[in-house]
């Protein structure tokens, strides 16, 4: 029985995670953290009766928070900037929120 084949497949995912990694300058620790804060912001829009969670996105970078999207109401862009502030890990928060009228 041989195992060269997991080795080649061992091999090709430790080389994509080092090539991501390289591309937006996160440690994996930071990418999984980063991953964690936009899953916790997303669980919270989804359970808030003011925001329409499928309207905005949600992007973190280094526990940077960026949201994008188009909301119908200011109450909205407010309510999502406050949720997000107030998600453990965020150390700032931008929102590039339009209003759709």
């Amino acid at each position: 029985m041989s195992l060269g084949g997991c080795w080649v497949v061992a091999g090709a995912a430790g080389a994509e995670a080092g090539y991501i990694g390289a591309q937006d300058n996160r440690s994996t620790g930071q990418t999984i953290d980063d991953q964690a804060i936009v899953a916790k912001i997303k669980t919270k829009m989804i359970a808030d009766p003011v925001v329409s969670a499928l309207s905005i996105n949600v992007d973190s970078f280094k526990s940077d928070v960026t949201l994008r999207g188009y909301v119908k109401t200011e109450a909205e862009i407010d309510r999502a900037i406050e949720i997000s502030k107030g998600t453990s890990g965020v150390r700032s928060v931008e929102s590039k929120i339009v209003l759709d009228k």
